[in-house]
């Protein structure tokens, strides 16, 4: 019986657990971090992690307490401003372990999250468009600035600064027509990169709080087909063409996750080591023609249903 009880102690102090104050302060830190130095906007992106991890182990009262912490320390050090953008993009985040502790699985949850970043998103354009837009264009617009072009022609040949004016112009003119599906997919990315940081945690700590294979068994609706077949045909329309544009890429981005996740189907039946199989899905992503590849895979994937073929066939009836 000792021994039994001291084995349980054991497991007891080996088991992490996140406090809320250590979550709250690694939260804003991530997210002040990318404040001060735009090109740490990765962190800011993962900012809401800690948190999810305070919901699941010590529940909704302390992850408030923690998200609530965390905003009034930014809004100190920054502002009130600050702060009040660190509560927009924590508090949807947030849904995807609330809706694991009510055993809703974390693919309900990035639904969750996801649509309330999109009401987000459409009221900002709605209301603050011309603000929007300045977020969207205003790096591209740098990037062809006097200013910038001059400091690359110190160290760069001429026929490559006119080429990289020319790539920039063309990416310009294309996000000034696209860039409210961009937001949309950013708030996908959002979602999709603390859900996989979530999973990735439990899988070594709690794996129990997992469904096995959510993520590689994504396949929308055939609707989603459709709509994409009726944007590319409003596309001819010269009233509806700025609209059907931005649906497709939006659709587009969907059917590249379904492509995703059927190569990350069969990444995880290779026989090899977790090293290799991870290895697998970052050259296919790194693939400059990944997204286009993944998104005719995930298209077809609707009628072909290619994960089916890996699945192990039916035990038959003597």
């Amino acid at each position: 019986m000792q021994n039994a009880s001291a084995s349980a102690r054991a497991t007891e102090r080996t088991e992490p657990r996140t406090g809320v104050l250590g979550a709250a302060l690694f939260s804003a830190l991530l997210y002040g971090m990318a404040l001060k130095l735009p090109l740490l906007v990765p962190f800011l992106v993962v900012s809401p992690f800690p948190l999810l991890i305070v919901r699941l182990r010590a529940g909704l009262p302390a992850a408030a307490s923690a998200c609530a912490f965390a905003a009034a320390l930014l809004g100190i050090v920054f502002s009130p401003a600050r702060s009040l953008g660190y509560l927009l993009l924590i508090v949807p985040i947030l849904l995807i372990s609330e809706a694991m502790a009510r055993g809703r699985g974390i693919l309900r949850g990035c639904g969750w999250a996801f649509g309330v970043l999109v009401v987000q998103v459409a009221l900002m354009l709605l209301f603050a468009n011309p603000r929007m837009e300045e977020l969207a264009l205003g790096p591209l617009d740098y990037l062809r600035s006097p200013a910038f072009l001059a400091e690359m022609r110190v160290s760069t040949p001429p026929e490559q600064v006119e080429s990289w004016v020319e790539r920039v112009t063309v990416t310009y003119n294309a996000m000034q027509l696209v860039y409210p599906a961009s937001f949309v997919i950013m708030a996908a990315l959002i979602v999709l990169a603390n859900a996989t940081m979530l999973r990735g945690y439990l899988v070594r700590r709690d794996p129990g709080w997992l469904d096995g294979g959510e993520f590689e068994r994504v396949r929308w609706p055939f609707a989603l087909a459709v709509a994409f077949v009726l944007a590319g045909a409003a596309v001819l329309s010269p009233p509806l063409r700025t609209g059907a544009y931005n649906v497709l890429l939006v659709v587009a981005f969907f059917f590249a996750l379904q492509g995703l996740a059927v190569v990350a189907f069969y990444a995880q039946r290779l026989a090899a080591p977790p090293f290799l199989r991870w290895a697998v899905l970052v050259l296919v992503v790194v693939n400059p023609w990944a997204p286009q590849i993944l998104a005719l895979i995930g298209l077809f994937d609707i009628w072909f249903d290619f994960r089916k073929w890996a699945e192990p066939p039916e035990p038959t009836r003597a």
